[in-house]
């Protein structure tokens, strides 16, 4: 039986924020693609497959909340925030989001990573199942 290794992409201005996600990650057995803005994110997204995007709610110059809403429900995404950050995550209810602490990362992101990816496989089934009703 093949396991699925899932392929994440890494969305973060931090350099140092990344390699710590993809060190995680891939010590877990993830694959993962790293890229430091939204641009550079939807440029690997038209060339590739992921299984989750892992992005920050809140950036410099990019956040978390204009590319989910951009990619709408097409993919799973875990949204990085920090413990104060309470910022318009009501408006991310409608998609397959999951949200974890920077300060989790190291002990939680890969399994952030398989619940996005679980409840956005979930969410697809069950709106199969209402449309075929």
């Amino acid at each position: 039986m093949d396991i699925l290794r899932l392929n994440v992409l890494l969305l973060n201005e931090d350099p140092n924020l990344l390699k710590t996600m993809a060190d995680c990650l891939i010590d877990q057995g993830f694959t993962v693609h790293m890229v430091h803005t939204k641009d550079e994110a939807l440029k690997a997204l038209e060339h590739q497959t992921f299984n989750v995007l892992v992005t920050d709610l809140t950036m410099p110059e990019n956040d978390g909340i204009s590319i989910t809403k951009l990619l709408g429900d097409s993919m799973p995404i875990v949204m990085l925030r920090g413990s104060d950050d309470e910022r318009m995550v009501g408006d991310l209810d409608q998609f397959s989001c999951c949200f974890l602490d920077k300060a989790d990362i190291s002990a939680r992101l890969a399994q952030a990573s398989w619940k996005a990816y679980k409840r956005f496989k979930i969410d697809c089934q069950l709106t199969k199942d209402i449309v075929a009703a």
